[in-house]
């Protein structure tokens, strides 16, 4: 009796061992091949969604590159300045553009990379500091227009206008984007 329980193990045993063995061998190759389904879906996804983006992305970079043309100085002084009116006036009107321009395109920072917004928004300051600067320097009853040459007479003792060069970078970084 104890051989016939004995027998019925290893009977037992003979067709178990070899049915785990391949149970195991299956599930490790299905696995594997699952993960590798898995892996290639996501770089699908992954490319769909770069096609989708890179055009927005492109568009960021092109309305950032006509708002840094739009502030820059001396298309600011040259658009806005009018006669008859006082630097205090022009001061004014310059700031309230730039950060109505800049209020314009914040939206832009989602698609461009942290450096190249926190350029946009360091060129912005520092333009606004030009104006500040210059307008200090005015006396009480300047004009405008003095406002305006101070303001491009400084531009030209510059060797590079902060704009013109922001715009460069931001076509550098288009380039390693693509």
């Amino acid at each position: 009796m104890y051989v016939d329980v004995l027998q019925v193990f290893i009977n037992i045993l003979s067709y178990t061992i070899p049915a785990l063995v391949v149970f195991g061998v299956v599930y490790f190759i299905l696995t594997r091949f699952m993960d590798e389904q898995r892996k290639i879906r996501l770089l699908e996804v992954k490319k769909e969604q770069m096609s989708a983006l890179t055009p927005l992305k492109l568009q960021a970079y092109e309305r950032l590159t006509l708002f840094l043309d739009r502030i820059s100085p001396d298309n600011l002084v040259l658009r806005l300045s009018k006669s008859g009116q006082s630097a205090s006036q022009l001061r004014s009107e310059l700031i309230q553009t730039i950060q109505s321009e800049f209020g314009h395109n914040i939206s832009q920072q989602i698609y461009v990379t942290n450096d190249a917004w926190n350029m946009i928004r360091a060129v912005k300051e520092q333009i606004i500091g030009i104006v500040e600067t210059c307008y200090q320097e005015c006396n009480e009853n300047e004009t405008g227009r003095g406002l305006g040459k101070k303001i491009l007479t400084r531009l030209m003792n510059e060797k590079q206008i902060s704009t013109q060069k922001a715009i460069e970078l931001l076509k550098k970084e288009i380039e390693i984007a693509l």
